[in-house]
């Protein structure tokens, strides 16, 4: 076979040569990116409030029914988004060059909607029979899922483009249970962001690879005997894991604060911590 011709030195010279340098990595003038998640009703929303200047991408529409628990002001949103093309299109717009912080509420509806749009955008393959997929599992073993994987990850590039301009973006996500495989031949279970995951595919790994902080909102002290859970009622962000559950931070402070307290809906010691504010 033969090789391919190397460019000729005209061609060189029309390129403009790209010159690197070396700096100290800090990110200093950027954002963060965080993922919250937990099951419904918990208070992710209302966490996510309390971060610094935040606008809401609202696909799960509770936000609707929320006040700012400190100054009981409405919260800012995009209104019109209705589509994963749409959620997109607001990321490379510059509807968000006046906040602080991007909101995602929530990334678990947005797949939703991503499926549906690889649905209409992308045909069945000929051993499938060719034309419109009806749904995920009709492009043939994974495949479907593939799709679903490589299109939630062009959301990844939309994130880090604010991140540089030094904007947070805050993921929230509902809570799922996933079945974990490790390299030894045992499985077991672990609370994750309700994204999709197998074996083969994982949209949650995809994502949680990409944060620079893991946040679960869960009970706190909670006491289990005999198969029963005690009645507790106050809550508090998991910032390091254990075997049941995701959670982690790159940030210096975490290793201090394993568990911070959210035991009322204006408690932003989470948000005070990461920006000593």
């Amino acid at each position: 076979m033969a090789l391919p011709k190397m460019p000729s030195k005209k061609a060189n010279k029309a390129n403009k040569v790209k010159a690197f340098h070396v700096k100290p990595w800090t990110g200093a003038d950027e954002g963060e990116k965080v993922m919250i998640y937990a099951v419904t009703k918990m208070g992710k929303t209302t966490l996510a409030s309390l971060a610094p200047d935040p606008v809401f991408i609202g696909v799960d529409d509770g936000g609707r029914k929320i006040k700012h628990p400190v100054t009981g002001a409405d919260l800012n949103h995009v209104p019109g988004i209705e589509s994963f093309q749409d959620v997109r299109a607001a990321l490379q717009s510059n509807v968000f060059d006046d906040c602080r912080s991007i909101v995602i509420d929530t990334i678990t509806f947005i797949e939703h909607w991503c499926e549906q749009y690889i649905l209409t955008a992308v045909p069945k393959p000929k051993s499938q029979g060719g034309g419109p997929a009806k749904n995920i599992h009709d492009y043939g073993y994974h495949e479907g899922f593939k799709h679903l994987q490589n299109a939630m990850d062009l959301l990844l590039p939309d994130f880090d483009r604010w991140v540089r301009k030094g904007k947070n973006v805050i993921v929230l996500a509902q809570e799922a249970t996933h079945k974990w495989k490790t390299s030894d031949v045992e499985e077991f279970l672990m609370a994750g962001p309700g994204l999709y995951h197998s074996r083969s595919v994982s949209v949650a790994l995809s994502f949680m690879s990409r944060m620079d902080h893991i946040f679960r909102i869960a009970y706190n002290n909670r006491i289990v005997e005999r198969g029963r859970i005690a009645p507790v009622q106050e809550r508090a962000v998991f910032v390091r894991p254990d075997a049941t559950f995701f959670a982690g931070s790159r940030g210096a402070w975490a290793k201090d604060y394993p568990v911070v307290s959210f035991n009322k809906p204006s408690d932003d010691s989470i948000w005070r911590l990461m920006f000593g504010e």
